[in-house]
């Protein structure tokens, strides 16, 4: 969310990107706002190699936000002391973390039978038997086949009440992300017919498991283990070095409304990662103090 694609991805939305990068330092901001106020946000950045790197990258993002006469920044680093150089700033926790805090991620540079080691033992013997069992699978970057994952979001959204993002959403990520490979759509078929679908985001060193849905005639089928076995092992073949789950719930934490979805990707195997979450600065700080009563008030 750092990157060029996810840039191009936002202003085809139609939101304003600022951008800046230093010596051991680089950030990119989207402008949100509402009735209720306006910020620069930063998913999961600015990124910086050393606690000076992310100081700078924060000087350069306050000097942005006051440029650009917005009441607060909203930011996610991944560097080094980051909570020390946070809190030098004072900066305050956000009411939520916006992006995930934790995740996991399982390291590639492993010979095939290391990374099926720590997958569990019965995904594992799903993902052997998947070719005798009839699943095949495919990926693409062609944005027109984003039309299978969204048949099958819905019936996902449909049966659990979960509210997934718009078509529109979905069909700009594709158009402006999958011909670019910034993103992937990998589909499992059984018997020729698709039965999961997930779409991925791609860069140098990662395969990121970002979007995913299976069609609800096949869940007894269990095509999202096969599916994300082919992933991981279509990951490292494809060169790269890492497989990010993209989002699990905290350790320990079987009441979280990710707990099913976060047992099924810890089943993989992978080294659990916590980021520094969600903080806030404000620019103006009397409007700032008025939008977080607002959300003690009206957290919705």
């Amino acid at each position: 969310m750092q990157t060029r694609g996810w840039a191009l991805f936002q202003e085809a939305r139609g939101r304003h990107i600022f951008y800046a990068s230093g010596k051991n330092w680089s950030w990119l901001a989207i402008l949100e706002a509402n009735r209720f106020g306006s910020r620069l946000y930063t998913p999961y950045g600015p990124t910086a190699s050393t606690p000076q790197g992310l100081k700078k990258a924060i000087d350069s993002l306050l000097s942005c936000a006051a440029a650009n006469g917005v009441d607060f920044i909203r930011l996610e680093p991944n560097s080094p002391h980051d909570k020390k150089v946070l809190k030098s700033f004072r900066a305050r926790r956000a009411h939520r973390d916006i992006q995930p805090k934790h995740t996991l991620i399982k390291d590639l540079d492993r010979d095939d039978e290391a990374l099926l080691a720590d997958i569990s033992s019965t995904n594992r013997r799903l993902y052997r038997r998947a070719q005798q069992d009839g699943f095949s699978f495919s990926s693409s970057n062609n944005p027109a086949d984003i039309t299978l994952f969204l048949d099958m979001i819905h019936e996902v959204a449909e049966r659990t009440g979960m509210q997934p993002h718009s078509d529109e959403y979905f069909t700009t990520m594709a158009n402006v992300l999958m011909p670019a490979k910034y993103a992937t759509l990998f589909v499992a078929y059984h018997n020729n017919k698709p039965v999961a679908t997930c779409l991925a985001f791609e860069d140098a060193a990662t395969r990121y498991y970002a979007h995913a849905a299976n069609a609800e005639h096949a869940r007894k089928l269990q095509p999202s283990v096969p599916l994300m076995g082919y992933l991981l092992f279509d990951a490292k073949t494809q060169g790269k070095k890492h497989f990010d789950f993209y989002g699990v719930a905290p350790p320990h934490s079987e009441n979280h409304k990710w707990a099913g979805l976060s047992r099924f990707k810890r089943s993989f195997g992978g080294r659990e990662v916590a980021y520094t979450g969600t903080w806030e600065i404000p620019i103006k700080k009397t409007r700032y103090q008025a939008y977080r009563l607002l959300r003690k008030i009206r957290p919705r």
